[in-house]
Parts: C-alpha cells; structure tokens; sequence
C-alpha cells in the first residue's frame, strides 16, 4: 500500500498527501518555502499574517487532487499538475513578492520564470556546500523526484510559464480562476482575519468543466465566479495593497537594492535565492543604510506618506504611461533620488511606492474576468452575463497609485519637492 500522510491545516483540514506530492515535500526546494513568508511584510499590518510559501504549496497540491476527483484528467495530467501545484512558488525570492520589482529589472526575469530555470536544471537554490552535504544526506532535489516519477521537469516549467501545449492544465494553475488563488485567498483571510476573501470553493470546483480544451464555469455556478471575482478584488485593496504593507515593502526592497550597488554578503547572484531571515541577517551584515532600514522595520518605524496621487480610472494610454514612466525599478531608483535631492534629504530616506504598475506588470490576473461561462452548449463571455464582472474589470485595487514617503521630520519638504519632480 502506497505512503500517505494526513496533514491538519487550518483551511482545508485534514489534507490527505500521497505519492508524488508527498515525495515532492521532502526536497529543499520545497523545504525552502518554510522560510518565506506567503504576504511578505503584512504582518507588520495584520499580527496574524506569519504564514508561509510552504503551506501554501501544500494546500494547492491538495486542491489539485480535489480537482482531479471533479474534472478527471488522466494519470499523467493529474502527477504534472500535482507537480506544477507543489512547485509553483519555488523561485519566490524572500518575503515573496516584496522584491519582485527588483527581479525583474536585475535579472529580466520574475518568480515564475526562475521556478522554470530551476526545474530545467539551469539554476540552483543551494550552494555547491549545501548541494554536497544534501548528497551525503541522500536528499533527493526536485529536479531527481520528478524523473523518478516519470514527469518530464521541463512539462512542469512550460505548463507555470504558460506554453505547455494542452492550455487547459496550464489555466487549472494559473489562470482567471484556478487553484493558486482558491487557496492564498482563503488562506490569507483567515491568517489575517480579513473575512473579504472567502469564497464558495465547493460551489466553484462543483461547476468547472472542461469544453473543448478549455476551462470554463456552468452557468449555475456564476454567482460563486462573482464571489470569486468580488473577494480576490476586495482582498488586493485591503490587505496586498495596504498602505502599512507597502511602505514597508518598498522599504525593505530600496535596503536591498543599495546592498546590491554597494556590493558585498548580497549580491545579484544569490539575493533571490535567500529565505527571509538569511535576507535579513545579510541585510544587518552589509551595515550602514541597509542595517538602519532593517532596524526601522523591526520596530515598525516606518516612513510617512509625503504625496499622494489619488486612484481614478485610467485609459489604456495612462497605464502605459505609467509603465514607461514607472516601470523599470532603476527609474524609481533615479525619482527617488531627484526628490531627495531637491528635498535636501539624504538619499535612501525619500521612497516611491507606485502599486498600479506592479499590479499591471506582475499580477495581470485582476484584469481578466471573463471567464467562459458553459450555457446551452455555447460559450459566453462572463462580462455579457455579469454586470458585477465587468465592474470589477474597470476598477484599479490600490487605493492610490502613487506615494512619496519619508521620515515623519522631513514630510513637508518633501511634499514640495515631489510636487516639483513628479507634477
């Protein structure tokens, strides 16, 4: 009788593992994710937000099985997509999507994609002495339980990178509705007892299907999508895009870019791949303004809003102003420094924080609510039958899309200098 293991989760319950996921669990890429905090600095907002990418992996891999029991995908689709749920989160850099924005200026690659370098062997996250002793202890790596296994590493990567050929498995993962975001929006309400991302589960996994290579939802499921749709929505604006969290966010990301600059324990080759106390320790190693951040954000002295430009709706060609203006970390970088300067503030102590282009570049999901719905034989689109989905598509989750911070002293200063720079 194959191993299986019972895993009491305070979302899903008692969660049931076996066979490749379980194997999955025991490798230090896995492993890893017990390090990184799945809301990155939200705690700082929300007390109870200390949970990890870890839990998250399992109760995705969990859903997976859940799902394979509803729209039953042959044995070979089920282990690759047991495998892509287990793995997805595997080349989050630490505090998860804090320096996302870094990663893709430094490296022109974000999470997924180092995921998708580390599943076809192009890079590791341990280091040549760990990779020794991980031998002498027989500890398989992620790459080594997949062959085991018969999944192809590089099937997992094109399915999280969105070119596997079979689209449909690719959209169970990462798509407008799929079991990544089922599981991190109950997960983070309850973790932060935000109760605005609950969400009907059984009632959505009961009335997905497959149509002609596609995902869609039965019409009998369409209030379950708005809830969905409505929660996901709600829970950017209250809790991923809090003010606190991205103050502290942009922070931490600003200590660690000059860490980088200035060279030294955190360099471009191993940044991404720390866990988050490693980051941290570094972060106090490297000293000077690094280390001052570090001990602001420990004791939740964090810098104040000096400007502010409200959110309203934007037309396409605002966004990519927005993009071209604000989209390249360096440009922040370059910003920042000009208010400082203007401000007569030391550089590092002026911060930009522009959330509407991280949701544009890194989370492009929010925008897409058109889901097919299954009515009558014929697919439609979810905006043509849901006046609440086509809302939803028009409205911006941050409450604002641009602030300037500093310390409480220099606000005024600062203001004018920002109005001067930015207007």
């Amino acid at each position: 009788m194959p191993e299986e293991k019972t895993i009491h989760d305070p979302v899903h319950g008692s969660m049931r593992l076996s066979g490749l996921v379980l194997d999955l669990i025991d490798t230090p890429e896995v492993q890893r994710l017990r390090g990184i905090r799945q809301l990155g600095l939200a705690h700082l907002a929300f007390p109870g937000a200390n949970h990890s990418r870890f839990e998250h992996a399992l109760g995705v891999g969990h859903l997976v099985g859940r799902m394979g029991a509803v729209l039953k995908p042959s044995k070979g689709e089920l282990n690759l997509l047991s495998a892509a749920a287990t793995l997805h989160d595997i080349g989050h850099a630490p505090y998860s999507h804090t320096l996302e924005y870094l990663m893709t200026d430094y490296l022109g690659k974000d999470h997924i994609e180092v995921t998708g370098d580390i599943l076809r062997g192009k890079l590791s996250i341990c280091s040549e002495e760990e990779q020794k002793k991980l031998r002498e202890l027989r500890v398989s790596s992620a790459v080594d339980v997949l062959e085991r296994w018969g999944v192809d590493p590089r099937e997992v990567a094109q399915l999280l990178i969105g070119r596997y050929r079979r689209r449909y498995l690719g959209q169970l993962i990462h798509g407008d509705i799929d079991v990544d975001q089922m599981d991190y929006l109950l997960r983070d309400s309850h973790f932060t007892g935000v109760a605005l991302g609950m969400i009907d589960i059984d009632r959505l996994m009961q009335t997905l299907v497959m149509h002609r290579g596609r995902l869609a939802i039965l019409s009998k499921g369409i209030e379950a999508v708005e809830g969905f749709l409505t929660a996901r929505a709600l829970m950017y604006t209250s809790v991923y895009f809090h003010h606190t969290v991205r103050a502290a966010e942009i922070m931490l990301a600003n200590a660690v870019d000059h860490a980088l600059v200035r060279g030294g324990p955190i360099t471009m080759s191993n940044f991404y791949l720390l866990n988050d106390s490693e980051l941290i320790y570094n972060l106090n190693a490297a000293g000077g303004y690094p280390a001052d951040i570090v001990a602001r954000l420990r004791y939740r002295q964090l810098f104040k809003p000096a400007y502010r430009e409200e959110r309203r709706e934007l037309s396409r060609a605002e966004k990519q102003q927005y993009i071209r203006r604000y989209g390249r970390w360096r440009r922040i970088r370059e910003l920042q420094d000009e208010i400082a300067d203007e401000a007569g503030v030391e550089r590092g102590y002026v911060i930009l924080d522009v959330p509407i282009v991280d949701i544009i570049i890194s989370e492009p999901r929010l925008e897409k609510v058109e889901v097919p719905v299954l009515a009558e034989g014929k697919l439609e689109r979810l905006s043509k039958v849901s006046p609440i989905a086509l809302a939803l598509k028009r409205r911006h989750a941050p409450r604002y899309f641009l602030r300037v911070l500093t310390e409480p002293r220099h606000v005024a200063r600062v203001r004018r200098a920002a109005k001067k720079v930015l207007d």
